[in-house]
This record gives C-alpha cells, structure tokens and sequence, in this order.
C-alpha cells in the first residue's frame, strides 16, 4: 500500500509542476507562527482496530526556534483496561540554525536539534497513561535542495524515569529520514522512514514508513492524510505489542501569523 501510493505521489509532484510557475509570493508576507492541529488516527491491528486521536499546538517566536505541545486522546484498545480519555502529553522544543521555521503545515512539530518531554497526564488505571516521565533529546537538521525540496534527518533518544509502581522502564532510540516536497500551490509530501530500536523492556528492532499527502486550501486551512506500516509499541502503553499495523491518519491544520 505505501510503495502504490509512493507512485501516486511521484505523478502528484509531476503534475504539480505547473504551478510552480506562478509568480514568487511577496517576502514582506509574515509566516505562520501559530498552528493548531487536530488528527485522529487509526490502527489495523492484529488485536482489533483501534482509534485514537490528538491535539496539537505549534508556536514559533523566532525564524530557527520552535515549541509544541502534543494532547493524545486514547482509545481502550491500547490494553486490556476498558477505558479511553485524554492521555499523555509531549512538550517539544525544536533549534533549526540552518533552515527558518514557520508554523505551516508541512513543517514537523520535532525538528532539528532539541529536546521533549511525555508528561504522564494521562490515568495507567484506564489504560490511557503509561504513569511515567519520558525524557526525549534530539539531533537533527534540515538539508534544502532548491526551493521545493528538502530532507531531514533526526536521531531521538527516549529513557524514562520516575515511573510507576507497575510500569515497565522505557529506553529506545529513534533514527527517521523525512523527504519533503513543497509546491508554490500549498500541496505537499512528505515520506518518512523510522528504524525504533527498543532496548528496554523488549530489546528489539521496527521499521515503520510514513507517507503524507496535504494540502493548504487557504491561508489558514489545510488538511492531510498519512499512510503508513508501524510495529513500535505506542509511548502510552510500552507492554503494548504490535504486528505490522496499518496506519491512517486525517489531520486537519489551522495556520495564524
């Protein structure tokens, strides 16, 4: 499914190139600052489908520098309590030196060099929290190539501390490389491969794949839709084992200057 619609997208930039004839946009119009996002995300498990959900907030002050905030809305399906809310929450702080931040929708909420934090506001008794802080440092940059095109490279690094009495410590590490094509006509996409290496409690190795397609429709709007193959087991629940989920997502974006 993501290697058909890999294809899909090579015909979309092929097509698209006529619109980046337009003119060049006027450099005295302000970039985006705020951004509100809202995504709900859903899982073909082996274990039954599962739907979740998010909420986030994207807020750049200056050109290289940027903050997050990440809401999850869990669904029961994550364990075998029966329960669903909000979940855990992930601050981002994201430093770009060679590249200028803005907050429009293709731009990811963790990128480059930076560091975030899971804070557990999430209840382990309903399966919506994993009860444990998560420490989240990271190396990354941001490689222009022309106007359109652009790729970037991270390496995360996840270890938890103070954890519950019942939950699992969490150490793994997370190498992604984010290929990224912009238009003038505000279409994007982006593919994302991601090596997730879990050294503890489970001590193995996923690839998971990404594939997004989106769309600016105004200078506020947009909306973009994610395809994808993961295996990692989701930060709220650790002990959570997944086998080759299918991945789709609908994620609605809300741009401000």
């Amino acid at each position: 499914m993501i290697f058909l619609a890999g294809l899909l997208a090579v015909l979309a930039i092929v097509c698209d190139v006529s619109a980046d004839e337009e003119p060049e946009e006027s450099s005295a119009e302000r970039s985006p600052r705020h951004r509100i996002d809202f995504g709900v995300q859903w899982f073909d498990a082996a274990e039954g489908d599962i739907v979740t959900g998010s909420l986030n907030y994207s807020w750049v002050p200056l050109d290289h520098h940027a903050f997050a905030a990440t809401v999850a809305l869990v669904g029961s399906g994550l364990s075998e309590s029966e329960g669903s809310g909000i979940g855990d929450t992930q601050l981002q702080y994201s430093w770009v030196p060679s590249a200028r931040i803005t907050a429009a929708a293709w731009v990811p909420s963790t990128l480059g060099m930076g560091f975030g934090l899971i804070v557990p506001t999430g209840d382990p008794a309903k399966g919506t929290g994993a009860d444990r802080w998560v420490a989240i440092p990271t190396l990354g940059w941001v490689f222009s190539i022309g106007e359109r095109f652009a790729i970037q490279p991270g390496l995360q690094y996840l270890y938890s501390f103070n954890e519950g009495a019942i939950t699992d410590r969490f150490r793994s590490a997370n190498l992604e490389l984010k290929f990224l094509y912009v238009s003038k006509s505000g279409f994007w996409i982006d593919y994302t491969p991601s090596i997730f290496r879990d050294f503890e409690p489970f001590q193995d190795t996923n690839v998971d794949h990404f594939l997004t397609f989106g769309k600016q429709f105004t200078k506020v709007f947009g909306g973009s839709f994610t395809l994808g193959s993961i295996e990692r087991p989701p930060i709220q629940q650790g002990s959570f084992v997944r086998d080759s989920d299918q991945f789709g997502e609908i994620t609605l974006h809300f741009v401000l200057p």
